[in-house]
């Protein structure tokens, strides 16, 4: 009898794992190494983010799209995204895929990832071999070039949600913080790797010459039910999802623009001379360096990530939160005051610590969240039955719905002051500005479970 009931039990597990938006049993814990092959879909995700913020802006630029139009390419997907993220998080918490609920959702945007890399990456060629006049040729290399850039960055800033709610789903508390660690380590490494792909000049490599230049529902989630989710948010979930907006309108702001203010500012190189110019070879020289820098920062967020750990038990999450925007701010504050190569090579260290912490504290604060939700229904269990709308799925999809809105900010705000003000320099200023800016918001309207 004593066997039968053991085997009932670990069957009804299974079932509210697959089939429920919220698991009643603690999950059983995971070996180190499933939490590793889980945490290469971030590794990957990350290597193809790193390749797309290192070179999409400089590509844009060297296939003729005009400066007052190039932050238009990151106003796009974001719109797209900030749209449909919670109806796709919302969709994966009810899912009954023989897959699962998550993995379906993460191979579909997996592929779309590639192919959207590989038409901004090549489009410019394609085009260029099946045109000949000029000026069609131009507007088909933007038109490529953008199409790509939407749908991969569409695909990337989704396939987050579902890779949180997955791990969210299969592991019990302890493992859902050592995941999250693992998830910031490999997304560290795998940004390094990308952005060391785009520091080697690959031009005066044997390879480089070879291969060329770089140049269904357990019951269905209607919209109303889904909107009142999202407005009946509970007040914490929403001053997170804010402080969590600011922190990456911060990052993208540095991000995205940072291989080419090397190239104009640090170096000032010109992107729109002739290719075979000396003003073009020194802007790509500064993206090259401009690579090397991005690749510093994924290596210390990596480091980062590992000493997290240590300094969670002294400062605390609230301190973790707190640090990353403070040390953010001030670098790129001194980034944008002082343009030298060497000092902003340096300085690029402390992007790494912003980049761990928007990956790992949100993420962990919602998992307290959740831990502390599960013990009031189990101590209340006939509490309101509309907090069971809300999946883990739909709460990691709206938080990650802030880097689509991030993304919306700075590319509906960012080409505006850089016209305005004339220089790139405007960008860094402003990462510095608003980074400073969430300092104080992390530290006076954040929740934090004790």
């Amino acid at each position: 009898m004593g066997s039968n009931s053991g085997q009932a039990g670990r069957h009804i597990y299974k079932s509210l794992a697959d089939d429920g938006p919220f698991d009643s049993v603690e999950p059983p814990k995971r070996p180190t190494s499933r939490l590793i092959m889980h945490s290469m879909a971030m590794f990957g995700r990350e290597f193809c983010y790193a390749v797309e913020a290192a070179y999409v802006t400089p590509v844009l630029l060297s296939v003729g799209l005009p400066s007052s139009l190039y932050s238009i390419v990151w106003f796009l997907s974001p719109i797209l995204g900030f749209l449909l993220q919670p109806v796709v998080g919302s969709a994966s918490d009810h899912c009954r895929s023989r897959w699962g609920r998550r993995r379906p959702y993460i191979l579909t945007l997996g592929v779309m990832m590639l192919v959207g890399m590989a038409l901004y990456l090549n489009g410019a060629t394609v085009v260029a071999a099946l045109i000949a006049n000029p000026r069609r040729k131009l507007v088909w290399a933007i038109s490529v070039t953008m199409i790509g850039v939407v749908l991969f960055d569409f695909a990337a800033d989704f396939i987050d949600g579902p890779i949180k709610a997955y791990l969210f789903d299969v592991c019990s508390h302890q493992d859902k913080e050592k995941g999250l660690h693992y998830h910031a380590l490999f997304t560290g490494f795998g940004g390094a790797l990308g952005y060391l792909l785009g520091a080697i000049d690959w031009a005066h490599l044997e390879l480089g010459r070879l291969l060329g230049t770089e140049f269904q529902t357990r019951r269905a989630m209607t919209l109303k039910s889904l909107l009142r989710a999202l407005v009946n948010m509970p007040p914490h979930y929403r001053y997170l999802c804010i402080s969590h907006l600011i922190g990456w309108t911060a990052f993208l702001s540095n991000m995205l623009f940072f291989t080419d203010f090397m190239g104009q500012i640090v170096y000032r190189g010109d992107p729109y001379s002739a290719h075979n110019s000396t003003e073009f070879l020194i802007y790509e020289r500064g993206v090259e360096v401009g690579c090397w820098g991005l690749c510093i920062n994924s290596v210390f967020s990596s480091l980062y990530s590992y000493f997290q750990k240590v300094l969670v038990s002294y400062i605390g999450l609230k301190g973790l939160y707190f640090t990353g925007y403070l040390l953010f701010g001030l670098g790129t504050g001194f980034i944008g005051l002082f343009p030298n190569v060497y000092s902003t090579l340096v300085l690029c260290s402390l992007f790494g610590v912003m980049s761990s912490t928007l990956y790992t504290v949100p993420f962990n604060l919602i998992t307290e969240y959740h831990r502390e939700e599960e013990k009031e229904r189990q101590q209340a269990p006939g509490g309101d039955p509309d907090n069971s709308v809300r999946g883990k799925g739909m709460d990691c999809a709206t938080l990650t719905c802030m880097v689509q809105l991030a993304q919306i900010l700075v590319g509906g705000g960012l080409g505006f002051l850089v016209n305005t003000a004339g220089t790139v320099v405007v960008v860094v200023i402003t990462a510095s500005a608003v980074a400073l800016i969430g300092c104080c918001f992390v530290a006076l309207f954040v929740r934090y479970v004790d």
